[in-house]
């Protein structure tokens, strides 16, 4: 997925290769985590989630804060708040129903598709919930062994049970 969010700057001397073999930049990567992150919090499409953070990074005049607030807030960290201001307007004005599309006949999906469809959207918020929990379980996990890193918190654990 490539984000419309103007973000990444020309002296970033750090790139990875997304799925596509593109090189993307650190703020590519912090939008692509922002996008999925309101998403799962709008709740919005891919689409209205790019179009929601375009519309804040304009507001707010700084697109590399807006971006990197969404993840801070979802980290429960303290967000600008010229950059939380801008996110909750543009939230609000994406939540606001537009016209209504004209009346007509139009196709309906396949009962068999719709059925697909809604089963791959609980499976996948199951799959967010479980995230959500398991870096939940890290911090914890992270608080009484006294470590920063999951890993050495992990460590720590295992060692301290064993004995």
């Amino acid at each position: 997925m490539t984000a419309s969010v103007p973000l990444a700057r020309g002296d970033e001397a750090r790139h990875r290769k997304d799925e596509t073999g593109a090189a993307q930049s650190p703020s590519d990567r912090a939008v692509r985590c922002a996008v999925g992150t309101l998403m799962a919090t709008a709740p919005a499409s891919a689409r209205e989630a790019e179009r929601i953070l375009a519309v804040a990074a304009a507001r707010a005049g700084l697109p590399e804060t807006v971006a990197a607030a969404v993840l801070d807030a979802a980290r429960g960290m303290p967000v600008p708040a010229g950059a939380e201001r801008a996110l909750r307007q543009a939230v609000r004005a994406a939540r606001t129903p537009g016209p209504a599309p004209p009346s007509g006949p139009y196709l309906q999906p396949l009962r068999e598709d719709a059925e697909k469809a809604l089963g791959r959207y609980f499976e996948t918020r199951l799959r967010l919930e479980a995230r959500g929990a398991f870096e939940d379980s890290l911090f914890t996990l992270c608080v009484p062994m006294g470590r920063p890193c999951p890993a050495e918190a992990l460590h720590e654990a295992v060692q301290c049970t064993e004995s």
